[in-house]
């Protein structure tokens, strides 16, 4: 199998999850929205709030909800690939 996938693209992105809202001008920098791309994201939690999940990505309007934080907790978010190659079963 290993011809056929050819050789893994291993990524790692760095992001911290803070309760602000994101102001440049302020020097306040946070993600804005986004799916995740790849087959898995791993969210290593401490006690401060700040990453939210929609539930239903096709829902309108948009309900966005805060994950409440757990301290030593990992969240596991199910990415984009994962939700293709199930052919949307896991979303």
């Amino acid at each position: 199998m290993p011809e056929i996938l050819g050789k893994p693209i291993p990524i790692l992105r760095l992001l911290h999850y803070e309760v602000l809202i994101s102001d440049p001008s302020k020097g306040i920098y946070g993600a804005g929205a986004h799916s995740d791309f790849g087959f898995i994201t791993l969210l290593a939690t401490d006690d401060v709030p700040g990453l939210q999940i929609r539930e239903n990505k096709d829902a309108k309007p948009q309900a966005w909800e805060y994950v409440q934080p757990l301290k030593g907790a990992f969240i596991v978010n199910l990415g984009d690939m994962l939700e293709r190659w199930s052919n949307c079963i896991f979303r």
